[in-house]
């Protein structure tokens, strides 16, 4: 009885637990995302930054790859099969060739060669150099992608809060001339002396037209947050909120622009990148000259056969390959001489260590432009903003004037919508000023190479 009960509050429990699942799953989804979430899932996701990581893991295989070099290349060789049969006999005490082919056993042996690298004029410290250089630019390469990353978020994150900031302004639009219009219908019905149903119709169409740029930007607001939600993992059909509710100015002052360009000189990855991939570049190329010369090297070999069906014959001028025992011990020379496939391969080589000397000076001259840049438009959207909102704060005056005047029936209709466009355009520009602000903020920092330090 007790027992059966048990199973019963169990079975509640688990059907309750099941009902609350898809309300807490909701939950979860709708969790407001600050700009630092939507970085750190947008990190964590993307496939280019694996790939690039990946990158990182080939040059490791071609590090150790080099590394293996100075060790002995060992070969071993197993042979099995059948063994023509032969005695000593048949040698003492004349040589009889006669001796058929007759095969009733069988042999197994082993051939062993050892190969320990001695000298190659550098060539071996120019690969392993070379492959190091190599991990780094591409651990480089990890940091651009990431900054990349973090860049397109950031446009992505303040243009959703600057799509919602452009809905909310012509929600409001639209609700003022929603009223406009209901104490205009008002006033024809109460017949007022200075009631016209001619601005009725004024104020339908620049309703109308409000709402046609509200559709708009819901439409611009879906597709900035599709691309947030496919930039960070989610899925296309889940709801995202952001934690931020309204575009703001930054708090923060930039610093001295020569601040930005020793910061870019230290922490900017494609610097990075470029020097290490001319120091790869140019070990490339040594290796490559070092094949002019000979590679001498310490060498092992044995050889080990035996047969089930052969005598063994301790004669060094007799060699039986089913049945003997034999080795060696060397110094070698490898050399090889070829005619002009190693200058073809040299000359190949050196126009790559030039490709990339001439990427240097492309990069160290476009980045101090980008910082520039960036800093420049940083300093107009400060301007911008004190501008524009003068000019918000003044056509919204403007606006509820010309509403006020025109439900006295001291207005026209003309004179709202002219009021209303005013307004749009002017908080549509302190709204845009806002946005560059913190993209002009974004630049500069991902010029600067400041947006990685801390990922």
């Amino acid at each position: 009885m007790i027992k059966g009960s048990i199973v019963l509050v169990q079975r509640i429990l688990i059907a309750f637990l099941f009902c609350l699942l898809p309300q807490y799953a909701l939950a979860q989804s709708a969790q407001p995302l600050t700009l630092e979430d939507c970085i750190k899932r947008a990190l964590q996701f993307s496939p280019e930054v694996a790939e690039a990581r990946y990158d990182v893991d080939v040059y490791r295989a071609k590090k150790l790859q080099a590394d293996s070099h100075a060790y002995p290349q060992i070969e071993v060789v197993a042979l099995a099969g059948p063994s023509p049969r032969a005695k000593q006999e048949q040698l003492i005490p004349s040589i009889n060739t006669d001796v058929g082919l007759t095969i009733n056993g069988i042999f197994g042996g082993i051939d062993i060669s050892v190969i320990q690298p001695l000298y190659s004029f550098g060539k071996l410290g120019h690969y392993q150099t070379a492959a190091q250089s190599g991990i780094k630019a591409s651990s480089a390469g990890v940091n651009k992608k990431k900054a990349d990353i973090v860049l397109r978020i950031k446009e992505l994150y303040n243009g959703i809060l600057f799509a919602q900031d452009l809905r909310n302004l012509l929600l409001e639009l639209r609700e003022d001339i929603a009223r406009s219009i209901a104490k205009a219908e008002k006033q024809i019905a109460d017949d007022a002396p200075w009631a016209d149903e001619v601005n009725i119709y004024k104020l339908k169409t620049l309703h109308a037209e409000i709402t046609r740029n509200l559709n708009e930007a819901d439409k611009s607001l879906e597709v900035a947050k599709s691309a947030l939600k496919a930039n960070i993992g989610m899925d296309v059909k889940d709801d995202i909120v952001i934690a931020d509710t309204r575009l703001s100015t930054e708090a923060r002052l930039p610093e001295l622009l020569d601040v930005y360009y020793y910061k870019a000189s230290i922490m900017r990855p494609e610097y990075t990148q470029v020097s290490e991939g001319i120091k790869a570049k140019q070990s490339l190329l040594e290796a490559e000259r070092t094949s002019y010369y000979p590679q001498i090297f310490l060498g092992l070999m044995a050889t080990i056969h035996g047969s089930t069906n052969r005598d063994r014959i301790k004669n060094p001028y007799i060699v039986d390959f089913f049945n003997q025992t034999k080795g060696a011990a060397f110094v070698g020379m490898k050399w090889g001489l070829d005619f002009g496939i190693t200058k073809a391969r040299i000359l190949e080589a050196e126009a790559e260590h030039r490709k990339m000397l001439e990427k240097e000076r492309f990069v160290k001259g476009a980045i101090p432009v980008q910082i520039k840049k960036a800093y420049l438009e940083l300093q107009e959207s400060f301007r911008n903003i004190k501008e524009t909102e003068r000019a918000v704060e003044n056509s919204k005056k403007w606006l509820v004037i010309a509403m006020a005047n025109f439900d006295m029936g001291l207005g026209e209709a003309k004179e709202i919508a002219e009021a209303a466009k005013s307004y749009a355009l002017s908080k549509a520009n302190y709204l845009m000023a806002l946005y560059n602000q913190r993209q002009a903020f974004a630049s500069l920092n991902y010029a600067a190479g400041l947006d990685i330090q801390d990922q």
